[in-house]
């Protein structure tokens, strides 16, 4: 798996999964924890990493790329 971002919230990692989506792109989010617990129990922002496989990393930033473009 590729790492595409890391956000702050999971809404805002589910809001870029849903763009990725869009453009036929599967993805997946990841909480970090430490030993099973979410960071945010030890005193730490919370972070949500953002992944496509391997094989559609340069789909995801082409199609990114153009989003961008596009603004």
């Amino acid at each position: 798996m590729a790492l595409v971002r890391i956000f702050d919230t999971k809404s805002e990692a589910e809001a870029a999964r849903k763009i990725l989506r869009v453009g036929g792109i599967d993805s997946v989010i990841t909480e970090d924890k430490f030993a099973g617990v979410p960071i945010q129990k030890f005193g730490v922002r919370a972070r949500f990493r953002l992944f496509v496989a391997d094989i559609d990393y340069i789909k995801t930033a082409k199609y990114l790329a153009g989003k961008i473009k596009k603004k």
